[in-house]
């Protein structure tokens, strides 16, 4: 899949939720979950075989924000972006090709060995998760990381108001709840695979947990903000020129040799890629990627 645009899609977008400031960010695009169809959140992405693999955003659709990959052999991501008004929940599948797993060699982040970043701006306001001030309770933006540590939750939800992967951050009340985030995790020799369902807020309360949250409703023809990212660590020199598996290598703790994002910059502070939800079709049909295609030709001009 090609992203595009969002500044030269005005036309067509009209109808949708207004594109966060400034437009020119990438927009992607959401399948339309039936109901029929809703996939198991279990790592297994064969209940993701029915959806059009135009749908589908590969590392060459991503941007490498630190470092890079030699070749697909070293690294390679493809991801798949669903939503479903049956449970009103955003779905993803994320596939990773990476020849070294490195997780646990940091004390304190997951997210600096390899991982999987998730950052939502439900109401695309063009906010980050660290935009907001963190004494600010109702927060505009949050992130999730999945990993395969054996020492961390493998799901992780935090945003800048809760101190960077402190202690508070780590009880957040979504962290280990099943009630608004579900995740699967599947490692089959080089191949990594995370999958998520997740229920949308936006703000989020960091002192009154989901009661004192807004719930966010998903629409056809809705444009959210939304961008995934692939953290990788990996043997020999990192993109600080450190060896993660040396004695005295990183101390800052850094492990990666590379960054690979939907979005154009690190999500800190905004820059959040559009995510377009496509209608659903019908329950037990290939999706023909109507909308898609539209965009697509459109862009094509």
């Amino acid at each position: 899949m090609r992203k595009v645009l969002a500044l030269s899609l005005g036309v067509l977008m009209a109808s949708s939720a207004m594109a966060q400031e400034p437009a020119e960010v990438p927009l992607f695009f959401a399948v339309g979950i039936p109901a029929g169809n809703l996939p198991t959140i279990d790592g297994d992405n064969s209940d993701w075989a029915w959806v059009d693999r135009s749908f589908e955003v590969t590392i060459d659709d991503m941007n490498p924000l630190t470092g890079g990959a030699d070749d697909a052999d070293d690294l390679f991501v493809d991801l798949v972006i669903g939503w479903s008004d049956a449970d009103n929940r955003v779905r993803a599948m994320i596939h990773v090709h990476d020849n070294d797993l490195i997780v646990d060699k940091n004390p304190t982040c997951t997210f600096r060995d390899d991982n999987c970043e998730v950052h939502f701006d439900p109401d695309n306001g063009g906010g980050g998760p660290y935009s907001a001030p963190a004494d600010q309770d109702l927060q505009p933006a949050y992130q999730m990381c999945l990993s395969f540590s054996e020492q961390f939750p493998r799901v992780q939800m935090y945003n800048g108001a809760l101190g960077n992967f402190e202690q508070d951050a780590l009880d957040f009340w979504w962290t280990h709840s099943g009630d608004f985030v579900t995740a699967g995790h599947v490692n089959q020799g080089q191949e990594y695979y995370y999958e998520f369902s997740a229920e949308l807020f936006d703000p989020i309360s960091i002192s009154g947990g989901p009661d004192a949250s807004s719930r966010f409703t998903l629409a056809a023809e809705q444009t959210i903000g939304l961008s995934i990212s692939v953290d990788d660590a990996d043997l020999g020199l990192n993109a600080n020129g450190n060896d993660p598996l040396a004695e005295d290598c990183c101390p800052d703790g850094f492990y990666w040799q590379a960054q690979y994002s939907m979005a154009e910059q690190f999500m800190n502070t905004g820059g959040m890629p559009d995510i377009f939800l496509t209608p659903i079709a019908d329950a037990g049909t290939a999706v023909e990627a109507t909308s898609w295609a539209q965009v697509k030709k459109i862009s094509d001009l």
